[in-house]
């Protein structure tokens, strides 16, 4: 069942929207957005976007883009996603006037259990769990078996077209760009504190970290993975789920300690699941639901939001710190709410009707103090993992079609295991799950069972791919990459771009902040004011700043055209025609 929740108050959104943009420091430059008249995709990487704008010019459709679009990924953006990883995809048909959501997130194997982690009972262990590196980290990855069924659904072009480009982005190589320098330097000083890792992930280091020399301006990277996209080609999701390349991916996990099975990869399919649905008149929001907590955590954020404006009193204007300290707080509760409740729902009874209702948001609200943040426990009392290497693209075109994907190998290069053949790089997903449900943590909170580990179980997600459908064509698109700053980004630029008018660039440029309730502080985004930060710190926020946070792809359609904008944070650059 849909879960359906009214939007109302829009004048109030619309002032609070203005505060926001304005008091965390928008830019004063103009930011010119190109405008396209056919079709935009926005990815984290030039050539990625590239290739889903081939697809359209060829005739295909946005979920032709979006599966080009998502194998090119995995050949330029190897340490954010890719073949042995897995993601959520929407897809708005505008001809239909239907929205179809599809989870083709990793699963626990079958040989997975509760206590599978259980001898890494003390947290504050310097040895590192076997959930974040190695073997025994690997969930089943489903990206393949998802983008193949989606292009079966929903394509017009065959899979060996859609993947053209990214066989040729693997032969041809790729010049290497900031980000590819900033992340091979972070992996390699991991190396360096971990002495044993040059030989156990070896593969890695040579295969993917340029044998540990580092990048340099004009270097190109050559990605081992075209023999098995050619193998996918000819035989679909098949050729990565069965045969031979399965069979290399199960010793490689054997190998390293880990449980995924032959069996585990050949009966991985992509769930098709009912999103979540917020409506205001002529306008409708769909997100994902459960495993992904990002689209409840957005909705119940926002629904605070609106609710706490209506009672506190004082200042209103956008240049006051009120809005922000409000937005800050919100954030809090969503994100406690999100620790207790949520998980896969194919396994959990998740309450998504109250998390999500109206009520319950202005129960929440009351409980906010307009001058103070309170203490950890009035929020909530459960802490999850994070999340961080994972990459967002938007795809629409001028009849109003669109696509919100995000996908992930979990944190950088996923659990560092590469098969050695093919050169697939296998994430780390298990790390994803609540390791010890029911056990104190290190600062002395209960973690969630909801999200514990079961055979076939998919962990909980910060992903949030939004679509905003306004008389039946996609108007905004969105979506982010960074953990759980996803959700605080993905709203903070959907706010903008729909209540506020800001232009996708505008949107994805300006400073954000970020409040995930644990750990306790907010961070703000270096381009943000210090008379901000000073006003948040006298209300007993801790105050941290942040470089870059997430990093956001979305696109827009208005009557002069389509716009897009990749975030720059990531060195994305959208493509369109």
């Amino acid at each position: 069942m849909r879960s359906t929740v009214t939007w109302s108050h829009c004048c109030v959104f619309a002032l609070l929207c203005g505060h926001v943009a304005s008091a965390i420091g928008q830019e004063t430059v103009p930011v010119v957005d190109t405008i396209y008249q056919h079709a935009v995709v926005a990815a984290d990487h030039p050539a990625a976007s590239a290739a889903g704008v081939a697809m359209l010019k060829r005739g295909g459709n946005v979920v032709d883009a979006a599966v080009a679009t998502s194998f090119a990924l995995s050949v330029v953006r190897p340490a954010s996603s890719g073949l042995g990883g897995g993601g959520f995809l929407l897809f708005w048909n505008a001809k239909t006037k239907t929205v179809h959501c599809y989870d083709y997130r990793e699963r626990a194997p079958a040989r997975a259990t509760a206590a599978m982690f259980g001898e890494e009972d003390d947290p504050q262990s310097p040895r590192e769990s076997s959930s974040v590196h190695g073997g025994l980290a690997v969930a089943v990855p489903g990206e393949v078996a998802g983008l193949c069924q989606i292009l079966a659904d929903h394509g017009t072009l065959s899979l060996a077209t859609v993947l053209e480009p990214a066989i040729a982005l693997a032969r041809d190589g790729v010049e290497i760009d900031p980000h590819d320098r900033e992340i091979q330097a972070e992996v390699l000083d991991d190396f360096q504190k971990h002495p044993d890792y040059k030989k156990r992930f070896e593969p890695l280091l040579r295969l993917y970290l340029n044998g540990g020399r580092r990048w340099q301006a004009g270097d190109r990277f050559h990605s081992p993975l075209g023999p098995v996209l050619e193998e996918i080609a000819r035989h679909g999701a098949a050729g990565f789920h069965e045969g031979t390349v399965a069979s290399a991916i199960v010793d490689a996990v054997t190998s390293a300690g880990g449980i995924v099975s032959l069996e585990d990869l050949r009966t991985q399919r992509p769930a098709i699941r009912e999103p979540l649905i917020r409506q205001n008149g002529r306008s409708i929001l769909y997100t994902m639901p459960p495993p992904s907590s990002g689209g409840i955590a957005l909705m119940e954020t926002w629904n605070i939001l609106q609710a706490a404006e209506d009672r506190l009193t004082g200042p209103r204007d956008r240049f006051s710190p009120n809005y922000t300290h409000l937005l800050a707080e919100s954030l809090q509760h969503a994100f406690a709410d999100r620790a207790e409740f949520l998980g896969d729902a194919d396994f959990a009874s998740v309450p998504v009707a109250r998390l999500t209702s109206v009520d319950y948001a202005r129960a929440l609200a009351r409980r906010i103090d307009a001058e103070r943040t309170q203490p950890a426990e009035t929020y909530g009392r459960f802490h999850l993992p994070d999340d961080s290497g994972t990459t967002h693209f938007s795809i629409l075109d001028d009849e109003g079609n669109a696509v919100a994907c995000t996908e992930t190998i979990n944190t950088l290069f996923g659990s560092y295991v590469v098969e050695i053949k093919f050169g697939i790089v296998l994430n780390n997903q298990m790390d994803d799950f609540t390791a010890h449900p029911g056990k104190p943590n290190a600062f002395g909170l209960q973690q969630s069972a909801a999200n514990g580990i079961e055979p076939g179980k998919k962990p909980l997600s910060s992903m949030t791919p939004t679509i905003i459908v306004r008389d039946g064509a996609a108007e905004f698109v969105a979506g982010a990459s960074g953990g759980p700053r996803i959700i605080s980004a993905t709203l903070q630029v959907i706010l903008g771009m729909s209540r506020f008018q800001l232009t996708p660039g505008e949107a994805v440029r300006a400073p954000r902040l970020h409040h995930q309730w644990m750990p306790r502080r907010l961070e703000l985004e270096s381009g943000i004011s210090k008379e901000l930060a000073d006003a948040m710190s006298e209300r007993g926020h801790q105050v941290t700043r942040k470089g870059d946070g997430a990093v956001v792809q979305a696109a827009s359609r208005s009557q002069d055209g389509l716009r897009g904008a990749s975030d720059p944070r990531k060195n994305g650059r959208e493509a369109g025609y």
